[in-house]
């Protein structure tokens, strides 16, 4: 195994506690910047985008108006001085999140940067910094921690303005089931390895908030390059994504714990008339988290470590990514 990997599998298993301060970083002062807004806009980057996709459906949860959009996209809405713009960036230096920042501080609005960074750049266009404190000391492998960190602080903020009794009863099992949860995620990893094929794709199905799951699923693999992942929304994967299915492809289907009925039959056809190599992931039940809202974290540990294990067993000598996208693109 190379430095890179072992620093890979590293980032991943520091969510053992890292979910933990995420949360208790997210005090309750943090509550007073969204409480009285009438529209709330998450952004972010990669990673980052997933994560402001789960704020959505923390936020949304508890009643409120929010969207998430990828940073440009801001250009095409209306922001003003009762609008907060969330802008999520683990390194605080993507620079398509820092312009949309400062485009909508332009325009009045109230910007929050949730960052694992506070020195970054992009806090310096900050009303207020939440920093979620994962514990990573580079930003430059594959930000696992900092991702599911941003996810917890998002959820602790949303429990804290409206959520019901058994979210919080949720969230605290979360800070209490570190360890277990890594040894279920990493047994999970382990299994779905094991469906993978070199140069096939694999589709990542869900829907809901575990399609956020799903998203960062597909990144991982994509970053190492093995195989091709795909996120496909449940339902459209019905309609129309088979149609390209080919014999012998992968497929994970990401669903709530408890598995229904429902989830049997598609994997039934996933591996029946469609002819793929698939997996069920859920919870496992003994984590003790009821709602998928919460599910959705350990659920996206498990498929990190999915991508994690299939580089180890196919290419161990792994020592960088092939292109990355800082070079590609000049995103930092």
């Amino acid at each position: 195994m190379t430095e890179f990997l072992e620093t890979c599998y590293a980032a991943i298993r520091m969510q053992e506690k890292s979910i933990a301060r995420a949360i208790a970083a997210a005090t309750d002062t943090s509550i007073s910047v969204i409480e009285d807004k009438k529209q709330i806009v998450l952004i972010g980057c990669g990673d980052s985008y997933a994560a402001a996709d789960y704020g959505r459906w923390a936020f949304l949860s508890i009643g409120l108006n929010v969207q998430s959009v990828s940073p440009d996209e801001t250009r095409y809405l209306r922001i003003d001085q009762d609008t907060v713009v969330i802008g999520i960036t683990a390194s605080g230096r993507s620079l398509a999140t820092i312009d949309a920042l400062q485009r909508a501080k332009s325009q009045s609005a109230t910007i929050v940067v949730l960052t694992d960074n506070a020195e970054g750049a992009a806090s310096q266009e900050a009303d207020h910094v939440w920093v979620t404190n994962s514990g990573v000391e580079t930003y430059n492998t594959s930000p696992s921690a900092p991702t599911t960190a941003a996810m917890a602080y998002l959820l602790e903020i949303s429990s804290k303005v409206g959520s019901d009794d058994k979210t919080i009863d949720d969230i605290q099992k979360l800070k209490n089931v570190g360890r277990e949860m890594m040894t279920w995620a990493e047994e999970e990893g382990r299994r779905i390895s094991k469906v993978t094929s070199p140069n096939v794709p694999i589709y990542l199905i869900s829907d809901g908030p575990n399609h956020v799951a799903a998203q960062i699923g597909m990144m991982k693999f994509d970053e190492f390059s093995i195989l091709k992942g795909i996120a496909a929304v449940r339902e459209e994967f019905c309609h129309h994504y088979n149609i390209s299915v080919n014999d012998g492809e992968c497929a994970v289907l990401i669903s709530n714990s408890p598995k229904s009925a429902s989830d049997d039959t598609f994997i039934d056809v996933l591996r029946g008339p469609l002819k793929m190599s698939a997996y069920h992931l859920f919870t496992d039940e003994t984590l003790d988290l009821e709602l998928p809202l919460v599910q959705t974290i350990p659920n996206t540990i498990a498929l990190q470590m999915a991508s994690y294990f299939t580089v180890l067993r196919y290419n161990p000598g792994k020592e960088a990514f092939k292109l990355p996208h800082a070079e590609a693109f000049k995103i930092y």
